[in-house]
C-alpha cells in the first residue's frame, strides 16, 4: 500500500523540467509519442487524490518542452480502470509507430507485490474508483511488445522494481520486461513503498509524488537541467537514474538496462529562453556520509529570488520512513524569507553528542515555499556508518546466469549495519571482470534479510561479453577500523539459448 507523508500548511505546486527520449535514427529524427496515465481512485486501496493526477500534469509539462518535440502527448487522468482499456489506450496513442521511433508510457499509481512470491504476481493496480484491474508484467510485455521502435516506461508506484526484477529478496527471481527495445526507470525496488504526499491534513491542494517531484527538479530549465551531468544537452537513462539515485531518498530508483547505454532520454532546447530561475539551486553538501560520532550536516544552496525555505529531516525507523515525526523547519528563527544570494547552512542530526554507538539512515528534504506554495528541490539520503560492529557481511547469487535475451543476475549483499561497499565480478582467476560499485554507500532497500541489490549484465569493465565460465561475486567493506570481505558461491555464465 502506498504511504502517505502529510506536509501541512501551504497549497503544494511543483514546477518540473523535461522529461522525454531520442532514439534509434532511421532516415532522420526518431517521432516521439506518449501516454500518461494517474488512477487516483481505487476500490481496494487507499485514494491518493489528487498526487497522480498533479504527478501527469507535470509528466506532460515536461515532455512538452523537448527540444525534439512530442507528435502525440495524452493524459489519462482516473479513466484507465482495465486492461483492455489500458490496450486501448496503447493502441489509439502509439498505432502509428515506426522502427525508430519512442513511445513513452509514464505511469502514476499503487503497486502491489507481496515479497514471498514470485515477481511475475507484481502488478499496477488501474482503477477509476468504480472498477479495477491489475496489469502485470506480462501483460505489459504482451501489449507492448508488438509496438515498433524503443518503448520507454517510466513508473511512480509502490513495489515497481518487482516488474523489473530488481529490490527482490531472491536473487534467482527475475522481471519480464527486458530486451535491447525496452528502457524503464521505476520508483522504487520490489520491496519498497513509493511515497507520496497530499498538501494539507484534508487533502487539498497539489500533492505529488517524491519521485515525480525530484526528477520534475533534476530536468528543471530553471535549473539548468541539473540531470544533464556532462552538460551536452542531452540527458540519458543513465544521467537521470544516477542523478535520482544522488537526490531522492524516500526510496531506491531503478533502472532496466541497468548499465549505460546513451539511450537519450530528454534533449533540451536550448535556443529557448529557460524562463525564470528556480528559487533554490546549486545545492550543494559537504558530505552525506557520517559516523556515528558526528551529528551535524552542512549544505550550501543559491536563492535566486526572495522565498522561504524549509527543511524536513526524516528518520528510517524499523524500515519505514517516519515522516508523522518530521515537522517542517522553517530557515529563520520566524520563518522570514530569504534574498538572493549564497547561503550555507549547518542542521543537526537529531542524534545525541553521548550515544556513538548509533547508525542509520536519514533524509533531508529542502523545498522553497512563495505565494503560499511549496516546492520540494532535494532529497539526499544521509548515511550514518557506526563506529564500530560487526558489518556480518555475505552474498547470495543464483547457480546461473544466461545473458541471451538482455537478462541480468542479482547480486544480493546483505549486511547488518550501513557501510560503504566495493562489489567486483571475479573469475576463476581472481582478476576482476567488472566493478558493480565502487565504496558506495548502502542505502535501506528494505529486503530481507537487510541488504543492497547490484545487477551484472554479463559484460566486462570495457563493456564486451566476459567469456562464459565460472563467476563469483566479492565484496569489500571497511568498519570500525577493519576490513571485511565476503565472497559468493561460484555461479555459471553461459551463452547462447540452449546453454546451461
Amino acid at each position: 500500500m502506498r504511504r502517505i507523508g502529510l506536509i501541512m500548511g501551504a497549497v503544494l505546486f511543483l514546477l518540473l523540467g523535461c522529461l522525454c527520449s531520442a532514439g534509434a535514427e532511421e532516415g532522420g529524427q526518431p517521432v516521439l509519442r506518449a501516454l500518461l496515465i494517474a488512477c487516483d481512485q481505487f476500490v481496494t486501496q487507499d485514494d491518493t487524490t489528487p498526487a497522480a493526477q498533479t504527478n501527469v500534469a507535470l509528466m506532460e509539462e515536461a515532455l512538452s518542452r523537448d527540444g525534439r518535440e512530442y507528435a502525440l502527448i495524452r493524459s489519462e487522468k482516473g479513466t484507465v480502470a482495465t486492461i483492455d482499456a489500458f490496450r486501448a489506450a496503447v493502441s489509439g496513442v502509439f498505432s502509428g509507430a515506426q522502427a525508430g521511433d519512442i513511445s513513452l508510457i509514464y505511469i502514476s499509481t499503487h503497486g502491489l507485490y507481496n515479497p514471498a512470491r514470485s515477481s511475475l504476481t507484481a502488478s499496477l493496480l488501474l482503477s477509476d474508483g468504480l472498477t479495477e484491474e491489475e496489469l502485470t508484467a506480462a501483460d505489459l510485455s504482451d501489449i507492448l511488445s508488438p509496438i515498433p521502435g524503443v518503448k520507454v516506461l517510466i513508473i511512480d508506484a509502490c513495489n515497481s522494481g518487482a516488474l523489473i526484477g530488481k529490490g527482490l529478496n531472491d536473487p534467482n527471481d527475475r522481471g519480464m520486461l527486458r530486451g535491447a527495445d525496452i528502457k524503464v526507470l521505476c520508483s522504487a525496488g520490489g520491496s519498497e513503498e513509493s511515497w507520496y504526499w497530499r498538501s494539507g491534513p484534508s487533502g487539498e491542494g497539489n500533492g505529488a509524488g517524491y519521485f515525480t517531484s525530484v526528477l520534475a527538479a533534476g530536468l528543471s530549465p530553471g535549473g539548468e537541467w541539473p540531470a544533464d551531468e556532462n552538460g551536452d544537452g542531452t540527458v540519458t537513462l543513465h544521467e537521470l537514474y544516477r542523478y535520482m539515485l544522488d537526490h531522492f531518498a524516500a526510496s531506491t530508483p531503478q533502472v532496466y538496462p541497468q548499465e549505460e547505454d546513451g539511450f537519450a532520454l530528454f534533449a533540451a532546447e536550448t535556443s529557448e529562453e529557460a524562463g525564470a530561475l528556480d528559487a533554490v539551486r546549486d545545492i550543494w553538501f559537504d558530505d552525506t556520509v557520517f559516523t556515528g560520532d558526528l551529528t551535524e550536516i552542512t549544505f550550501s544552496f543559491e536563492i535566486t529570488r526572495p522565498v522561504g525555505v524549509a527543511y524536513q529531516l526524516v528518520y528510517d525507523r524499523a524500515g519505514v520512513w517516519d515522516f508523522a515525526s518530521a515537522p517542517m523547519l522553517w530557515d529563520g528563527e520566524n520563518g522570514e524569507t530569504l534574498e538572493p544570494g549564497w547561503y550555507q547552512r549547518t542542521l543537526s542530526l537529531g542524534l545525541a553528542d553521548e550515544d556513538t554507538d548509533v547508525s542509520g539512515y536519514l533524509m533531508l528534504q529542502i523545498y522553497s515555499e512563495e505565494n503560499d506554495r511549496l516546492t520540494l528541490h532535494d532529497s539526499r539520503l544521509l548515511s550514518v556508518l557506526p563506529i564500530e560492529g560487526d558489518v556480518a557481511l555475505r552474498v547470495d547469487v543464483g547457480r546461473f546466469f544466461q545473458p541471451s535475451r538482455g537478462e541480468e543476475m542479482a547480486a544480493l549483499v546483505r549486511h547488518d549495519i550501513p557501510c560503504l561497499l566495493t562489489v567486483s565480478v571475479q573469475d576463476m582467476r581472481g582478476e576482476t571482470v567488472r566493478y558493480l560499485a565502487r565504496s558506495e554507500p548502502t542505502r535501506p532497500e528494505h529486503l530481507t534479510p537487510e541488504g543492497d541489490a547490484f545487477y551484472w549484465d554479463g559484460s566486462k569493465e570495457d563493456g564486451t561479453p566476459a567469456e562464459p565460465g565460472r563467476y563469483m561475486i566479492k565484496v569489500r567493506t571497511e568498519a570500525g577500523g577493519d576490513t571485511y570481505f565476503a565472497y559468493s558461491s561460484w555461479f555459471t555464465l553461459s551463452r547462447g539459448e540452449n546453454a546451461g
